[in-house]
């Protein structure tokens, strides 16, 4: 599969990007927990790795303290261990809905505690939900989809939305439908079971953020290409960020973080 799951923001804009002198500020290799903060879910380290074990766990979450000024990159990997449907039944018939992401700009994140929303923030989320109750009530929601959610308090969040949004996607919600996207530019149709096969590799997750202009950019896991958005830069100044899943244990890997 040429594209992978990050092709959400192929409706983005496509920069040239220059190259990026990198000052590390933090690497983690996970042989302990070190300053990351566990909160809902069942987070481990083992086998330098970060596992979230519950595959239920709803809003679970683990959170670090990371200055976010100027410009910064985080890297890291993420593999999927288990979840992503309800029954037996559901994965027989393919109704799967699980997701993860990085909630970027935080600042007093409600440590050891659930909460739906992170303050004032952002989530990059990557969801997958092929439900029929969801692409009958729920279509913005339905398949593979990339979305940016906008975090406002520690119980609102929702999908971004404004007139930006709508004159770069055509859609009032940032919410890319992935398989659309990828036959829509492309040609090529994406299966459930074409990302099947992947969910057990190491899909390597690279975010570069400019708090200064609120320039967000996601590189292409197959090519050295970056997709980038707009974010409202006051919002993308923060001191944590989290790592969250739902529906699914995940597990993590060499955690980078640099500036410049």
């Amino acid at each position: 599969m040429r594209k992978t799951m990050f092709i959400l923001v192929v409706a983005a804009m496509v920069i040239a990007t220059p190259l990026f002198a990198q000052t590390v500020i933090e690497r983690h290799d996970f042989s302990s927990m070190g300053n990351w903060v566990p909160g809902p879910g069942d987070w481990s380290v083992s086998g330098n790795r970060l596992h979230q074990n519950d595959a239920r766990a709803a809003l679970a979450r683990v959170d670090k303290s990371l200055a976010q000024q100027g410009v910064y990159q985080i890297d890291f990997n993420v593999r999927y261990i288990d979840g992503g449907y309800r029954s037996a039944q559901d994965l027989r018939n393919q109704h799967f809905h699980a997701g993860f992401g990085v909630q970027i700009g935080v600042s007093n994140p409600p440590l050891r505690r659930a909460a739906w929303g992170l303050g004032e923030s952002y989530l990059l989320w990557l969801n997958l939900d092929t439900r029929p109750d969801t692409r009958r009530n729920y279509p913005q929601h339905f398949g593979v989809r990339a979305q940016v959610y906008e975090s406002r308090s520690l119980t609102s969040m929702d999908l971004m939305r404004g007139p930006g949004v709508e004159a770069l996607l055509g859609s009032p919600v940032m919410s890319v439908d992935i398989a659309e996207a990828l036959y829509r530019e492309f040609g090529f149709v994406l299966r459930v079971e074409d990302v099947l096969p992947y969910l057990h590799n190491e899909f390597p997750i690279s975010i570069r953020v400019n708090t200064r202009t609120g320039e967000v950019g996601v590189k292409d896991p197959t090519a050295p290409i970056r997709f980038y958005f707009r974010l409202d830069p006051s919002v993308l100044r923060g001191d944590y960020i989290a790592l969250r899943t739902n529906g699914l244990a995940a597990s993590f890997s060499d955690f980078l973080a640099t500036s410049r």
